[in-house]
């Protein structure tokens, strides 16, 4: 078993919007938690366009850029007032930015993209880029996702596709669920594609499949359940589809914890179950990448950035 850690440093990206400001103020809490630093990142273009000819001058956008990070910085500050923070300006594209300098984070905090049409379109596809590539986990944080409920225990849920290549996102979830001191809800839902099938499978096959499936579960989780015996740990198995069913779970949620499939060279995505999720989810979702997934920092990008 791999026992994860929570080492490294906290990073959220900031445009100074209102959701990722929000984002901010859980990163904040999240550094505080881990007992480390938080550098708070904005990432400007290299030049805008000004009219038909010339752009805005570098040194206009940069002043604009460390605004941004002065703003976010005092939220973070007025949020936990004794956390170190630091403000780091980079240039470039923002995924490629973001993924690059972030490669020995700890967890990357984004604020999620509005629901409205026009925002999503841009800011959804900055969202699901980066959380497709990073090779640290990425918190995405949607506005007005509750605070953990007061006199009530926090609750982290961890859905899981199959037990195959889940030891590092569980080992995650347990680490997390110890840190913050959470109860730990691991999910696994399933249906079949054909509406006939899945009613009949319902009927005819649900409590063998019941027992297997749990059987197999509790295996996957033996190991994490000695390593850390302080974390309540419960099993759901759901008859539904996937991202429905998560969503629903979020409501209820304090985190929820998915895994990101593998890939490598220039082949970059995520499943139609974590997108949904991403998109429709009440609390915070942290996508965790694959252990032994190359990590890319190979500089094929130009990035320059000022760290204050």
């Amino acid at each position: 078993m791999t026992t994860a850690t929570l080492t490294g440093h906290v990073v959220v990206a900031t445009d100074g919007s209102e959701g990722s400001l929000a984002a901010v103020r859980y990163a904040a809490r999240a550094a505080e938690g881990r007992g480390v630093e938080l550098e708070v990142v904005h990432v400007v273009p290299p030049g805008l366009p000004a009219g038909p000819f010339g752009a805005v001058p570098d040194a206009q956008i940069r002043r604009s850029g460390n605004t941004t990070l002065r703003h976010s910085r005092d939220v973070a500050v007025a949020e936990v007032p004794d956390l170190e923070v630091v403000s780091t300006l980079l240039i470039g594209s923002r995924v490629d930015a973001l993924v690059w300098h972030t490669h020995d984070a700890a967890v990357l905090v984004l604020g999620a993209a509005p629901h409205g049409l026009v925002e999503r379109l841009w800011t959804g596809s900055v969202v699901t880029g980066i959380a497709a590539r990073a090779t640290c986990p990425v918190a995405i944080v949607p506005l007005g996702a509750h605070e953990p409920r007061a006199g009530a225990g926090r609750r982290i849920v961890v859905g899981l596709k199959s037990t195959e290549h889940a030891e590092h996102l569980l080992g995650a979830a347990f680490a997390l669920a110890r840190q913050t001191q959470s109860d730990l809800t691991v999910v696994h839902a399933w249906h079949l594609v054909s509406p006939y099938d899945d009613a009949i499978a319902e009927r005819t096959l649900r409590r063998a499949w019941l027992v297997e499936q749990e059987r197999t579960l509790e295996d996957a989780l033996i190991d994490h359940r000695l390593a850390f015996p302080e974390v309540q740990v419960d099993v759901d198995l759901v008859h539904g589809q996937a991202a429905f069913a998560l969503v629903g779970l979020s409501r209820t949620a304090d985190i929820l914890m998915i895994s990101r499939p593998g890939h490598g060279g220039l082949v970059h995505y995520l499943g139609s179950t974590a997108r949904a999720v991403i998109r429709d989810a009440e609390c915070v979702v942290e996508v965790v990448p694959p252990l032994h997934e190359e990590r890319e920092h190979d500089g094929r990008h130009a990035l320059a950035g000022a760290r204050g």
